[in-house]
């Protein structure tokens, strides 16, 4: 054999060999692919996990085709989280990642020895001896801070605020706040009751109670109001609650005219939200603005679950003496209708004549303050003598219809957080004026 064929032969036995080893590569690279791309893992719908939950990785997985390695998921760790898993089916592995969100959706519970208490006239009060206790699921018991000494973004601890006066008679609500570590808030309301003063002379005023009774509308009128100096007393009733009541109540003292002791109140056309909830808003802003100011502030209610009748929010104004009773609504109407007015006991109102100069300048200071504020049309001030909040009042008391939520814009404007804000200062101008 020459040399020529010699080297034909040898070239020929590479070629064949060379495309023989990388034939078998080839066949061992798409193996592998297959088994590659037969390596699946599909997962739930579930992305956000309970903050301090026991939940393991492996259950959020659907499906899975191979061998698992799944991570661990810090459920103490709020916000978002990217998961690795692994699947594998003998020396070859996928990774897979997944995104969850961890969220606190858990409120901290308050929970009361009871609901409502009722004092005798000087009796001693402990806020703490009427709160079981206050706790997060997860974080456990929350501690007691005082409210000069909450820090910004304080959390995980309970405080409250109380201007419960047992030397003075009448009805309080004590708030309690609690916030947990990721900044979960519950409020919870512990009604108090503080009895009249059993004087020695009591006994014999028994014999004298149906004389007494008859003239309580004649007696209401003759009371002169007369306003203390340096009174700083306000008294914020957001008008309605979450559940009116229908039961029926006397418009004034001594009254054969009933009306419903809280009506239901309109529902925003555009937002959907109850007026109870749009005065609550602004009556909890009102408060801290006129607190800012150096007034003292009573609630009639701060929260929805209450069952406080039109009467008795007025004796609240009554019992502490108020320098003005301020009560918040909104309007009702066709939705064209717009503006703002206030109301006041009338001139020849038969119930609380006594107090008819002071609500009316009362009115007009509030009525021209808020609309300059707020920008909303000035409807003025109206005179009536058919509202119970009115009627039943001793001390100057005044309604204020801030918009109508019939109207889609001003429902807009009355439940947005920076105008409550507006309104709240607004009110509060004219309260400053009127003093």
């Amino acid at each position: 054999m020459t040399k020529k064929k010699w080297i034909i032969l040898i070239l020929s036995i590479v070629i064949i060999v060379a495309g023989g080893i990388g034939g078998y590569i080839w066949y061992q690279n798409d193996q592998k692919q297959k088994i590659l791309d037969s390596i699946q893992l599909t997962f739930t719908d579930q992305t956000v996990i309970e903050y301090g939950s026991d939940c393991h990785a492996e259950e959020l997985v659907a499906k899975q085709s191979g061998q698992l390695s799944a991570p661990q998921i810090d459920t103490m760790k709020i916000g978002k989280q990217t998961l690795e898993y692994k699947v594998s089916k003998g020396d070859l592995s996928k990774t897979f990642s997944h995104e969850i969100e961890v969220k606190d959706t858990q409120l901290p519970e308050i929970k009361l020895t009871k609901e409502s208490v009722t004092l005798d006239y000087g009796d001693q009060f402990d806020v703490k001896k009427y709160i079981e206790s206050v706790s997060d699921k997860v974080d456990g018991e929350l501690s007691y801070i005082s409210q000069d000494k909450i820090k910004e973004n304080q959390n995980n601890y309970y405080t409250y605020e109380s201007d419960v006066n047992t030397k003075k008679a009448g009805t309080y609500e004590v708030t309690i706040n609690a916030v947990d570590k990721n900044q979960n808030k519950t409020e919870k309301t512990l009604k108090v009751t503080v009895k009249e003063e059993v004087k020695e002379e009591a006994s014999k005023s028994q014999t004298s109670s149906t004389s007494s009774s008859s003239s309580s509308a004649s007696s209401s009128m003759s009371k002169q109001y007369v306003a203390s100096p340096n009174n700083k007393v306000i008294v914020i009733d957001p008008g309605h609650q979450g559940q009116g009541n229908s039961s029926l109540e006397p418009i004034g003292p001594g009254a054969s005219t009933k009306k419903a002791k809280v009506a239901g109140g309109a529902t925003g056309t555009s937002t959907g939200i109850p007026e109870s909830q749009t005065t609550l808003e602004v009556g909890l802003k009102l408060r801290s603005e006129l607190q800012a100011r150096g007034y003292t502030v009573i609630m009639t209610r701060t929260s929805q679950n209450v069952n406080i009748s039109n009467k008795e929010r007025a004796m609240i104004g009554n019992n502490n003496n108020a320098a003005a009773v301020i009560h918040l609504h909104c309007d009702g109407a066709g939705s064209s209708a717009r503006g703002a007015h206030t109301i006041a006991p009338a001139s020849d109102n038969p119930y609380c004549s006594s107090i008819y100069s002071a609500s009316s300048r009362l009115a007009q200071n509030v009525i021209s303050s808020y609309c300059a504020k707020t920008g909303i049309k000035n409807r003025g001030v109206s005179y009536r003598n058919d509202l119970s909040g009115l009627n039943w009042s001793e001390v100057p008391a005044i309604y204020i219809e801030m918009g109508f939520i019939t109207n889609a814009t001003e429902d807009q404007l009355l439940n947005d957080d920076a105008f409550q804000t507006k309104c709240a200062q607004g009110i509060a101008d004219g309260i400053d004026a009127y003093f």
